[in-house]
């Protein structure tokens, strides 16, 4: 499988505890999402699904 350059930062928001910035970064493109905890912690669930899946 190639290798692609990307950085991934994740940082919550000062004013607000319950929210965080997820900033997605290739040569290419460069993505922003804000999401409340209660998304971040779905999208968590789906991560650790995703990398727990033993059909690979």
């Amino acid at each position: 499988m190639p290798e692609y350059p990307m950085n991934v930062s994740i940082r919550r928001i000062p004013k607000d505890a319950n929210l965080f910035e997820i900033t997605i970064t290739t040569p290419t493109l460069r993505s922003q999402f804000r999401l409340p905890r209660d998304k971040m912690n779905e999208l968590r669930v789906t991560i650790e699904q995703a990398l727990m899946d033993k059909r690979r």
